[in-house]
This record gives structure tokens, C-alpha cells and sequence, in this order.
């Protein structure tokens, strides 16, 4: 599949499952900020990825991941977790957002790792497992 037509298909999976405008799902799109995902709708996409595109999308794992990032946690414990996702589940992320949060802000550090989850980062997902 080639990235133009794993975008359309992830367009009419979050369109359908949030009610967003296409317009809005664009690959530099952030889930939980710009399109407003809540978990449950981020488990409802990831359902429908899988019947789409034929593999699971590991939301355990990620739940794990994002998990680790957390109330106590540090700079450095995000870092190792993106690691994780990059390494594992082939996602590419523009770490900038996470440039000079506070390791002590763990509110902003949960909101700057959250807003690295873009489309494109679904996108460079499912293009990796070759979908």
C-alpha cells in the first residue's frame, strides 16, 4: 500500500470514529490535541486498523509505554520510551515538542509526549509493517 492511500484509509477510520472534519486529518495532525481523541476512541481506531489493514496495532504496549511516562517521571524516562516506540513500533517523532519541558512538569511532559502521537506517526506504522 502506498502512504497516500494508508493516509485515506486512516482519514475514514478516525473521520467515522471521532466525526472530524477530513480537512482536519492531515499527517501532521496531532490525535489527542487537534482532533481530540480520548483513549477510547484511540482503542476504537486501532480496532478498526487492524480489520483494515490485516495486523494489530499493540495498544497494550503503547498503554505501557505511555504509562512509564508518567506523574514521577523524567525527561529521560520519556526519552527511553519514545526510544521504545521508534525502535518497536516504527512511529517517527519531531521530539522538539519535549526540548526544554521541565523533568519535574509532569503535566507538560505527558502533554508534550502526547502531542507527538500524530497521523503521520499512525501512518509511518502501518507503512512499516507494510501494509
Amino acid at each position: 500500500m502506498e502512504r497516500v492511500e494508508i493516509l485515506e484509509e486512516l482519514r475514514t477510520i478516525i473521520v467515522e470514529t471521532r466525526g472530524v472534519d477530513e480537512e482536519e486529518v492531515v499527517e501532521g495532525a496531532t490525535l489527542f490535541e487537534a482532533l481530540g481523541l480520548e483513549s477510547i476512541d484511540f482503542l476504537e481506531i486501532s480496532f478498526r486498523m487492524e480489520e483494515s489493514f490485516g495486523f494489530p496495532f499493540p495498544t497494550d504496549d503503547l498503554g505501557e509505554i505511555m504509562n512509564s511516562v508518567g506523574e514521577n517521571s523524567t525527561t529521560e524516562d520519556v526519552t527511553t520510551a519514545l526510544d521504545k516506540l521508534e525502535n518497536d513500533f516504527h512511529m517517527k517523532f519531531d521530539r522538539s515538542a519535549i526540548d526544554g519541558v521541565s523533568p519535574f512538569d509532569a503535566d507538560k511532559l505527558r502533554d508534550s509526549v502526547l502531542s507527538l502521537f500524530t497521523v503521520g506517526a499512525l501512518v509511518d506504522f502501518v507503512e512499516a509493517r507494510g501494509a
